[in-house]
């Protein structure tokens, strides 16, 4: 078990290096470090991540994973009530509405811009992101794509607009967010 946790904690490191975490300024010596995460799974388990790797460095940790969508997360962060979650770049589109909208056409100028805002507004620190991308997208059958011509958004906008029939499983947070299906 000792020996699992420890290439938990190595693959931890390397994560936490690579992805952006929101941090709160806060006094190590009031507590235990919060950390937080939203519903999905993913955002969870780096939040475990997370924990294990700074319980292995002798930090008292408290788990809040699975604590809520973006925007109770954010505002958990932003009040003080977590000190570190998992965060999307992209999420910074939603922080900061009025920023220009053709930055987010560069996933390394829409990092840039929000981690510089979120500094300057919040206090809020992003570390250098990960080399992944994480971008929401709609699949379709290939037989439904062929036979209705639907290559973008716009063309199954145009087929359901029709009368076509489509189904669509997702989250709860893909239907409502304004940077997600309302787009």
């Amino acid at each position: 078990m000792h020996r699992c946790r420890r290439i938990i904690a190595v693959i931890l490191v390397t994560l936490a290096s690579l992805l952006p975490l929101g941090c709160a300024d806060t006094d190590a010596g009031k507590g235990p470090i919060v950390v937080g995460s939203k519903i999905d799974t993913e955002g969870a388990l780096l939040a475990k991540a997370i924990i294990l790797m700074l319980e292995d460095n002798g930090f008292v940790v408290e788990d809040k994973s699975y604590f809520g969508p973006t925007e109770i997360v954010r505002k958990a962060l932003l009040t003080g009530e977590l000190d570190i979650y998992p965060e999307y770049t992209g999420s910074g589109m939603l922080f900061f509405p009025d920023s220009d909208a053709k930055v987010w056409q560069n996933a390394a100028q829409g990092y840039e811009m929000v981690r510089q805002l979120d500094l300057q507004t919040n206090n809020i620190v992003w570390l250098q992101p990960a080399p992944a991308n994480n971008t929401w997208a709609i699949a379709v059958p290939e037989d439904l794509a062929a036979s209705e011509g639907l290559v973008t958004l716009d063309d199954l906008a145009a087929y359901v607009n029709r009368g076509g029939y489509f189904k669509i499983a997702c989250s709860e947070e893909f239907v409502t967010s304004p940077a997600a299906l309302p787009a």
